[in-house]
């Protein structure tokens, strides 16, 4: 029985929510199925970048579907109605990078769904938040609160820099996501992001930290370098969508995956004591 159907009467449609991965090959063969089996498609455009993504590869699935490139305004606020009730007599599927309800806003829509007794079906994707604890060899119990660095246009985003904090003084990682504003060609990149961390660094803690930056994880051009955070925008990565993971005092096995898989230089290696010893005097003092 789905997990989403209530008791009581249930709408014969059904409204899909699809995980496209991280990569146009990471669609599986029940997202697969269920894109042909609806009337309409509807890919969001804006949440987050799937580099080799082809809408021409989503519509040659099932060509006979209604195909949708969305911007924000059409899956948000007052559009939001509108494809709950045009579910009632369609069989819609709403396709979503990565993992339909990480780190996206979409939840309205299931919600307002659900109270509409609108049958729905999520098929989940391959997530940022699983492949960077793979990827780079660092382990998933050890992060703490992920955190969107954000353009300091409006504001400057000091809470970003707070959670990194706490998270390194209870030696935790954290997962920094880079702003990403697609609507307006623009997407963060490391080298962008390093500078807007350190500037914000008012204790001046993380210029020495290991960090890696990760860029198109989960894809063929995955890239992955690691060293003090100062020094990974200095190194050649393939484009957006990237990230940045700050690391805590790493653990035996996820220093060696660092230097194996992210060529962190023996010289970071051999000074590991130094460099988190200051970061031990801050958890003592927030305890």
């Amino acid at each position: 029985m789905d997990e989403y159907i209530e008791q009581g009467d249930v709408i014969g449609m059904t409204l899909y929510f699809i995980g496209l991965g991280l990569s146009s090959k990471h669609l599986t063969m029940e997202a697969i199925e269920a894109i042909r089996s609806v009337d309409k498609i509807i890919i969001d455009t804006y949440t987050s970048i799937i580099y080799d993504f082809s809408p021409e590869r989503i519509s040659s699935i099932n060509p006979n579907a209604e195909l949708v490139l969305a911007r924000r305004r059409d899956l948000e606020g007052r559009s939001i109605s509108k494809i709950v009730e045009e579910a009632k007599t369609k069989n819609i599927a709403i396709l979503v990078p990565g993992d339909p309800f990480i780190a996206t806003t979409h939840d309205a829509i299931r919600l307002e769904a659900l109270e509409k007794k609108v049958d729905i079906r999520i098929i989940h994707g391959i997530s940022i938040y699983s492949v960077a604890a793979s990827a780079t060899g660092l382990q998933m119990y050890r992060f703490g609160k992920t955190v969107t660095l954000v353009y300091p246009e409006a504001f400057k985003p000091y809470s970003t820099i707070e959670t990194i904090y706490d998270n390194l003084s209870r030696n935790l990682h954290t997962l920094v996501l880079l702003d990403l504003k697609l609507e307006e060609n623009k997407a963060m990149t490391i080298r962008e992001a390093i500078n807007i961390l350190l500037e914000l660094d008012e204790e001046n803690m993380l210029a020495d930290v290991i960090g890696v930056g990760l860029s198109r994880a989960g894809t063929p051009l995955q890239t992955i370098h690691a060293d003090i955070l100062s020094e990974i925008k200095k190194y050649e990565y393939p484009g957006p969508p990237e990230c940045i993971i700050v690391v805590a005092k790493p653990h035996p096995l996820e220093l060696d995956a660092l230097r194996l898989i992210g060529g962190l230089p023996d010289t970071v290696i051999n000074k590991i004591n130094d460099i988190y010893s200051k970061l031990f005097s801050i958890r003592r003092r927030s305890s």
